[in-house]
């Protein structure tokens, strides 16, 4: 609802799309930001705030790097699995997880399908776990602890996220014990101002 510009009219904030900062001197105080062009440049602060997010977990599980198996994060992710289903004709799909983006996307793949089709034609595999996927000309294989395989056109990973904190270890701040950024009752980092 806001571009750069009229967030900055209103708010006195300097956005910058496409910039990326891509390291931290807490010495100097500066940031190296790089442009989606690939030019580098330097800014200096005077107090960090850190909001890196999350990226999505994908465990390291044979064939998880195969076409056809996503994870969902961002808009990117969506026209990535929209275009897919489109030029694939996927007809079976597996959603692994069953958190809130999970369940979102089984109802919205299901929501393609006819009422009747829902009824008889999603499964769910509950207190399971995947071990690995397989592809082949037919489409992906999807294997359970329990030995029990299910066929898929495509997969669908929703199995949590991990915070993301590699430019923080990068600047040498320390990480708490779930592996995200550590911080103090004032969310102060282990370095001061950030």
């Amino acid at each position: 609802v806001q571009t750069p510009e009229s967030f900055g009219q209103r708010f006195r904030i300097d956005v910058r799309v496409e910039n990326e900062v891509v390291a931290i001197d807490t010495e100097r105080k500066t940031l190296a930001i790089r442009k989606a062009g690939g030019e580098e440049y330097e800014e200096t602060y005077d107090k960090l705030l850190l909001s890196p997010g999350a990226t999505p977990v994908k465990p390291p599980l044979e064939g998880i790097h195969s076409e056809g198996i996503f994870t969902l994060r961002n808009v990117e992710d969506t026209d990535l699995i929209k275009s897919y289903i489109a030029d694939n004709q996927v007809k079976r799909a597996v959603v692994v997880g069953a958190g809130f983006i999970g369940l979102e996307m089984a109802e919205n793949l299901a929501a393609h399908i006819h009422q009747h089709l829902i009824q008889k034609g999603v499964s769910l595999y509950l207190e399971e776990g995947v071990t690995h996927f397989r592809r082949d000309e037919q489409g992906i294989t999807v294997f359970l602890k329990s030995g029990k395989t299910i066929p898929a056109d495509m997969v669908l990973l929703s199995i949590g996220v991990r915070p993301a904190t590699g430019l923080a270890q990068q600047a040498g701040l320390e990480l708490g014990e779930t592996g995200g950024i550590r911080v103090d009752e004032h969310l102060e980092t282990s370095v001061k101002d950030i």
